[in-house]
Formats: C-alpha cells, sequence, structure tokens
C-alpha cells in the first residue's frame, strides 16, 4: 500500500491551490485526478475579477492566459431591452482561458513539490484506525493509498463526501450551462461584459457575452432546464439584441457543464477529512464562479492540513479551524447571493422592468457602480436595501418571495 501525508482527490483549482500550499510547507503531498490530463476542458467562461486573483496571489499571470485584461464593467439587459451599464474606471477582471489557468496552477503545485497523478480516479474512502484510505482505478483493480489527510476536491458531484459522512452540495440547485467560443461577432467593446436577464432564453440563470477580442467573445447561458444548447441556440438567433450581434458569426468550440448554485454545505471537515471548491458549495449563487471562493478555501485548506501535519493532530476539532477561517472570508457573501439569486428567480418580466426602470435611475446607477464587487456581493446589496427609491417594488415582490418559500 501506497503511503503519503495528504492526498488530494480532483485536480480542478480548488484541488491544485490546495496541493500547492501544502507542498510549499514541505509537506509530502500527492493528487489525483481522473482525467488524463489537467488543463485540457473548459469548462467556464473563465471571467475572474483581479481583487480575488491577487487574494490568490495570482494577479501576475502569463500573457498567454489572459485572453482579455481591459474589463471594466457590464451592461445587464432587461427582457424589453432596457440596459443598465456599470462601470469602474479602471480594469476589474481578466479574461482567462481556463485550460491554460488550470494547466498554470498544475505547473505551479509540481514547482512547489506536489506529486500529480493523473488517469487516477479515486471510487472509495475509508477511515482506517487513524488514517484514510483511498481506492483508486476499477473496483476490480483497485490501489490503496493511506495518507494522514485527504481533501476532497471532486467539483460539483462528489460522491466521496458520503462515504465520510459529510453533505454534499443540494442537486436540486444545479444549472446546466452551455457555451461557445464565437468568431465574427459584431459590435463588442472589450471593456463590458454583456449579461442578459431574460428566463425566457435562460430559466433560472441568465446569458452572457464575454468579450475575447475586437470580433471574438464566449457566448453561452446556464439553465435550470435542459437542454441548454437549444436555449443558447434560440438566444443566438432569435434574441432582438444579441442576434444582430451574432446571427453571422461562427462557432468555434463548443463547451457545457453544469453549475452548483445552493451555496456550501454545513459541514466541510471530520476527521482527517477537508472538502473544499464545488464539492463544498463554495460556489457564488449569483453568476455561478467557484474559482475565486473555492481557491481561497482552498488556500486555507492546505494551510490547515500542512498544521495538521506538523502538530500530529488529524482530528475534526483541529481541522474545523479550516471551516471557521473560510467562513470568515466569505460565508456572508454567498448567504447574501443566495437570497439574491433565490429572489430574482421569484421575478416576472413586469417585475424586472420595474426594476429596471429604478436601478437605472442616476443615483442608483452610481451607487452600483461604486460599491459593485463581484466577490464582495454583500456591501452593494446592503447599500441599495437601504435605498428608499427601491422599498416599494421590493415590498411588493420580497413578500411574493417570502411567501413562495
Amino acid at each position: 500500500m501506497k503511503e503519503t501525508e495528504i492526498a488530494i482527490a480532483g485536480g480542478g483549482p480548488a484541488g491544485l491551490i490546495a496541493a500547492k500550499t501544502a507542498a510549499q510547507k514541505g509537506k509530502e503531498v500527492v493528487l489525483y485526478e481522473s482525467k488524463e490530463q489537467i488543463g485540457v476542458h473548459e469548462h467556464c467562461a473563465g471571467l475572474l475579477s483581479i481583487d480575488g486573483l491577487e487574494r490568490l496571489k495570482l494577479k501576475n499571470l502569463p500573457s498567454d492566459i489572459i485572453q482579455n485584461s481591459e474589463v471594466k464593467g457590464a451592461k445587464i439587459y432587461s427582457p424589453t431591452g432596457q440596459t443598465i451599464s456599470v462601470s469602474k474606471n479602471k480594469p476589474t477582471a481578466f479574461v482567462v482561458n481556463r485550460a491554460k489557468f488550470n494547466q498554470f496552477l498544475f505547473h505551479e503545485a509540481l514547482d512547489k513539490g506536489a506529486s500529480i497523478e493523473t488517469s487516477s480516479r479515486v471510487i472509495g474512502i475509508e477511515r482506517v484506525r487513524e488514517s484514510i484510505v483511498l481506492k483508486l482505478g476499477k473496483k476490480a483493480t483497485s490501489t490503496n493509498i493511506k495518507c494522514k489527510i485527504a481533501i476532497l476536491a471532486e467539483g460539483r458531484f462528489p460522491k466521496l463526501n458520503y462515504e465520510v459522512n459529510l453533505p454534499s452540495p443540494s442537486k436540486n440547485s444545479i444549472v446546466f450551462s452551455s457555451m461557445y467560443i464565437m468568431k465574427n461577432v459584431k459590435d463588442l467593446d472589450l471593456e463590458y461584459v454583456e449579461l442578459y436577464q431574460d428566463q425566457k432564453y435562460a430559466p433560472g440563470f441568465f446569458t452572457w457575452i464575454i468579450p475575447i477580442d475586437e470580433n471574438s467573445a464566449k457566448v453561452g447561458l446556464a439553465s435550470s432546464k435542459v437542454p441548454a444548447s437549444s436555449y443558447l441556440n434560440s438566444f443566438i438567433n432569435k434574441h432582438p439584441i444579441a442576434s444582430k450581434k451574432l446571427t453571422k458569426a461562427v462557432i468555434d468550440r463548443k463547451m457545457s457543464g453544469a453549475i452548483p448554485l445552493g451555496s456550501f454545505i454545513k459541514k466541510t471537515y471530520a476527521d482527517n477529512i477537508l472538502i473544499v471548491g464545488d464539492a463544498a458549495g463554495q460556489t457564488k449563487p449569483t453568476t455561478g464562479g467557484g474559482v475565486i471562493f473555492g481557491g481561497i478555501a482552498a488556500g486555507f485548506a492546505g494551510e490547515v492540513a500542512s498544521d495538521a501535519i506538523s502538530a500530529e493532530n488529524y482530528t475534526s476539532k483541529y481541522l474545523s479551524r479550516y471551516q471557521k477561517l473560510w467562513k470568515q472570508e466569505f460565508k456572508l457573501n454567498l448567504k447574501v447571493m443566495r437570497i439574491v439569486r433565490s429572489y430574482i428567480d421569484t421575478l416576472t418580466h413586469k417585475d424586472l422592468e420595474r426594476l429596471f426602470l429604478l436601478l437605472n435611475k442616476p443615483h442608483l446607477k452610481s451607487k452600483i457602480s461604486e460599491t459593485g464587487d463581484v466577490d464582495n456581493q454583500k456591501t452593494i446589496v446592503f447599500n441599495l436595501l437601504m435605498s428608499l427609491r427601491l422599498w416599494p417594488i421590493l415590498l411588493s415582490t420580497g413578500l411574493k418571495f417570502i411567501l413562495k418559500k
């Protein structure tokens, strides 16, 4: 039986950041990834906040990873085409090639001393005395790996959480995404991403156009209904605004995935166990983004796991510090985002038009631009709740939201 100090299941950003963090503290780390290669598949739009990347110490990414470094804001469209444009006076986000981004994290983890084994699926986990044993490969020819701490970073549909008596993100709050890389797109502004809030084209979520360069973009959506690709094709061909930009565009690549929006699980640690990233529900319910929050939590997990090895203490009590750290960092934001997502999902088109009309007032639009932050959404939400101008619609739609809950 092979042995290591820290074993990590899953080679997405969260798993790789946890591996890098623990390895650079001198611990023996092995990461197991089921796919043959890391950084081949691109599942998300790759719009990452610069502040978030700086928090992960990843602001200075290689230039070949960054596809667009000029994003300052967003243009948000209502069902009838009302537009709210919000922006900062400097770039706030990078559009990155997610495949190359993952490859970069892969090499960073290797450089810090982590071992990474691909084509290695963890199919089972059990506690043996004071250690954890991971079972790899097919059941008929499994290999056992013994470790002192296992960090579970399986992604959106974790299978191992249950085996260690920890919860998994709710499957009732999954949305399915479809995205195309498109060329020959008209009228792109590199400084603005475009978001379309219309349940007709994206039930349960929204549609996006994220510029890569002057004539190519990532065009996608997520939907609570399937198939998401059918909704995306309808958006491209029929949306009264977007179709003018997209109907003559050419699809270069297609990709799809799923996003858990149910917010975090109640417990992310146990004896010898930590759970990070999508497997822990550390995903923003409003936007579906999981790289920044999942990465921050993964950094904490790597630190706590490393400290536990040094202290020779792998108990649930000792490892609970991991949950305290990540909750202090972004628990409130996740809770606010979950409420906002649930509230938006109850709004009718008529409600949305009323809300857009109010948010487009100069005073409120200025407040959104000044205090809006994709990673710290609680601040703008609390500021907007203090605006008397929004109270009439918030009271009427809020009552409907509460009754629906």
